[in-house]
């Protein structure tokens, strides 16, 4: 059995077989220098007394010989396990000017995977890599790793990359680049509450394997990725059928031990370094004395328009928006309402600004009230008491081979299929290898979303193209054998009405539209989404009970088998106790 093994006594930047070894360097006033063999802090003179990482990157006083630094990034740390070597570098705008008023943190995250890093050369056209679904799903996972530790009101722009420098062919990078990133921000002088280890196994006949091999992943009875600290999960991936309670807690306590592991080797880093944290004011948070008196004038009227079973996902976000230009008004006819440039914090005078940031939080306090104290969700249903559901076959004529159309509430999603031969199967490259895949997957994220505006083209095709990734791979285990049935399938899923996440609508519908296209399936599945709320939940983005809970969970199974279940968090930590009785 393959194991990992930790060392954080010795300072050595050699691999060995299934260790995590944690370089990194630093553009601060310290930074870690590294010389053959061994890893030492060595102080660095500051050129002038500016705080900002970006604006003063500092030389490192010897540079490194034999390895990867990115001394000019805000942070940077190199990861290595075996034959592979994912390099994070980290850094953020130190003044974003007017951008906390789009109160929510602008998070990038880019992962980088090179042909070269297994020695081959692309097989496209211009023999250059094309960023694939399977990458879109590594940066999503990424994102759900790190960003809920950024703390609350920090609204900077920070961008994160992983690199993949070197691979062995076997190992998948997702666990390294999350470690190499983590300990890139914890080292770094950003605000982030980390770090966080990450790791994955699966089990085999009853044994846990940490770090499988793609030959060990293909013969598993389940896999789990796990992201978090030994107490707190922040994402998890579990892949698998017939999988016992009993089974995956104790995989989940097993990768919470290791994980701890890691979170402790980088904290070793973290004092090696001795880097301090930048001192930056959290402008995206309402004035106490401005909330107090918003939540005096709003607060009941956000209750009533929760209650309402009359509403809609649409006319409930148009009600709560007229409230809100509702309470600015009373506010300004009371004389309470100054402009953003004298605003006073303390004065219980109300700026635009206190209004934006205090919406959310007291959405959040009508909401919690009503879940915690009553056992109802808006539109006044029980916790456990599921929007109507309905679905069609056959919707669409023409060519179409099979269509499939699933409603539950204001929610639709419709999916077609066609069924081709084997040789139209789409081929994939990468550093695992090459492959073929036997179901293609389109998932087309829509454009806006009820209540939230939101209409940015270009984060839409990155989230559609990793949701892709998710359904591909639930949707794949239940595909005949090609000797068996020598015949590939597309999906394709246009989301049409929008009332909360969409991933297991399309699955839903998906399952409709094979069937209409008379493609036999080993088994049915369907797919529902779970969500947890508790009190101790920071507020985060305005919109329904399904985007304010504290973690969500979307579970494709059939009757008694977990098919594949992600678990992402919101925006607070899940004990990992809490996980098995929803997802079993």
């Amino acid at each position: 059995m393959r194991r990992i093994a930790w060392d954080v006594s010795r300072r050595a930047i050699c691999s060995t077989e299934n260790r995590f070894v944690f370089r990194a360097t630093f553009s601060s006033s310290t930074g870690l220098c590294q010389q053959a063999g061994r890893t030492e802090v060595s102080k660095v003179k500051e050129r002038n007394s500016s705080s900002s990482p970006r604006s003063n990157p500092q030389q490192l006083s010897n540079p490194a010989q034999g390895g990867v630094d990115a001394w000019a990034s805000g942070g940077a740390s190199s990861v290595f396990q075996t034959q592979a070597e994912v390099l994070g570098t980290v850094s953020f705008q130190h003044d974003d000017g007017l951008r906390f008023r789009d109160h929510l943190q602008q998070f990038e995250v880019e992962y980088v995977e090179s042909m070269a890093a297994i020695g081959r050369i692309p097989g496209s056209s211009n023999r250059r890599e094309m960023v694939g679904e399977r990458e879109m799903a590594t940066r999503q996972c990424l994102a759900r790793a790190l960003k809920p530790l950024f703390p609350q009101g920090f609204t900077h722009t920070c961008k994160v990359t992983a690199t993949l420098l070197a691979s062995d062919g076997e190992l998948d990078p997702v666990t390294i680049a999350i470690n190499a990133v983590s300990a890139a921000l914890a080292a770094s002088s950003i605000p982030w509450h980390g770090p966080v280890g990450a790791v994955r196994l699966c089990s085999s006949n009853g044994n846990l394997i940490f770090s499988p091999t793609t030959a060990q992943l293909a013969e598993a009875d389940f896999t789990l990725l796990y992201a978090g600290t030994s107490n707190d999960a922040y994402v998890l991936q579990l892949e698998g059928t017939g999988i016992s309670e009993d089974a995956l807690m104790a995989a989940i306590q097993a990768a919470a031990k290791v994980a701890g592991q890691a979170v402790e080797a980088q904290k070793v880093l973290v004092r090696q370094a001795e880097t301090s944290k930048v001192s930056i004011p959290m402008r995206a948070l309402p004035d106490p004395a401005a909330l107090t008196r918003i939540a005096s004038i709003s607060l009941s009227r956000i209750e009533d328009i929760l209650r309402d079973d009359a509403l809609d996902c649409l006319q409930r976000g148009n009600l709560l928006d007229a409230a809100k230009a509702e309470a600015m008004e009373a506010m300004r006819s009371a004389g309470a309402v100054r402009s953003e440039r004298l605003r006073t914090p303390g004065s219980s005078l109300v700026a635009s600004s206190d209004l934006d940031y205090a919406w959310p939080i007291l959405q959040r306090h009508a909401l919690e009230k009503m879940v915690l104290g009553q056992n109802l969700r808006p539109g006044g249903r029980g916790l456990a008491d599921l929007r109507p559901v309905s679905f069609q076959v056959d919707v669409l004529g023409g060519g179409v081979h099979g269509s499939g159309l699933f409603m539950q509430g204001e929610a639709q999603c419709l999916v077609t299929a066609t069924v081709g031969r084997d040789l139209e199967d789409r081929r994939t490259e990468g550093v695992l290898g090459k492959g073929s895949d036997r179901v293609v997957v389109h998932y087309n994220s829509p454009i806006a979303i009820a209540s939230q505006g939101r209409t940015e083209r270009v984060e839409a095709l990155q989230e559609g193209r990793a949701q892709s990734w998710f359904l591909q791979q639930a949707l794949t285990p239940l595909l005949p054998e090609s000797s068996e049935l020598p015949f590939v399938l597309r999906i394709v899923a246009n989301t049409l009405g929008l009332a909360g996440p969409t991933a297991m609508h399309a699955l839903n519908a998906a399952v409709l539209a094979a069937s209409s296209a008379n493609f036999p399936l080993a088994r049915t599945i369907a797919g529902v989404t779970i969500g947890c709320f508790s009190s101790s939940t920071e507020p985060g983005q305005p919109a329904a009970d399904d985007r304010k809970g504290s973690w969500q969970a979307g579970i494709p199974q059939a009757r008694r088998s977990v098919g594949m279940t992600r678990v992402s968090l919101r925006f607070s930590l899940i004990a990992t106790a809490q996980v098995c009785p929803w997802i079993i």
